[in-house]
C-alpha cells in the first residue's frame, strides 16, 4: 500500500511524478512507448488538480486510479491509430512528392548550359535540366529525375511559335 500512502501525502502531485519517472523511463529504454503512460499520469495529475478535494468530494484514490486508467486507455489507442495513418517514410518520398508538380511553370535563375541549370520554386532554387535556355526564361516542369526537375520552355509545351 506504498502506493496509497505516496497518493495521500503528495496528493496529486505524485502523478506529475510518475508521468515524469515514465519519461525518464522512456529516454533510457527506447522503443518501449511510455510516453504515453507519461502522457496518462500527467493528465490524471491535472484532473486531480482540477478537482480538489476542498471543493466536495474531490478524486480520491479511486477516481485518481480509474482517471489514469482511462487516460492511459485512450493515449494507446490514440499512438496506435496515429501508428495506423503514418505514411512511408522512404528515401524516395520527397521525389515522389515532387511528381505533383508536374505542370508548373517556373522562371530560370541561372541559363540552362549544357543541359544544366536553376530555376526559381518559391524562395528556393532547383536544379533543373533540359534544353539551352537563357536566364529569364518561363520553363514548365515536365518531369522529376530524382530531386531534380526536368523542364521544357513554355512555348515548347505549348507549341507556340517562339519570336525572337
Amino acid at each position: 500500500m506504498l502506493l496509497l500512502a505516496v497518493l495521500r501525502d503528495l496528493g496529486p502531485y505524485a502523478w506529475f511524478i510518475v508521468g515524469a519517472l515514465f519519461l525518464i523511463a522512456e529516454v533510457v529504454l527506447p522503443g518501449i512507448n511510455l510516453i504515453w503512460f507519461g502522457a496518462a499520469a500527467s493528465a490524471t495529475g491535472l484532473a486531480a488538480l482540477a478537482w480538489p478535494p476542498a471543493f466536495g468530494s474531490g478524486l480520491g484514490w479511486e477516481g485518481q486510479m480509474a482517471a489514469f486508467i482511462g487516460f492511459a486507455a485512450v493515449s494507446v489507442i490514440g499512438a496506435r491509430f496515429l501508428a495506423a495513418r503514418r505514411f512511408d517514410d522512404g528515401a524516395d518520398r520527397v521525389n515522389r512528392d515532387l511528381t505533383a508538380y508536374v505542370g508548373r511553370e517556373l522562371v530560370l535563375a541561372e541559363p540552362i548550359v549544357a543541359g544544366h541549370g536553376r530555376a526559381h520554386w518559391g524562395d528556393s532554387l532547383w536544379r533543373v535540366t533540359g534544353p539551352d535556355l537563357p536566364a529569364g526564361e518561363r520553363v514548365r516542369v515536365v518531369g522529376v529525375d530524382g530531386a531534380t526537375l526536368r523542364v521544357e520552355p513554355v512555348h515548347a509545351v505549348l507549341g507556340e511559335a517562339r519570336t525572337a
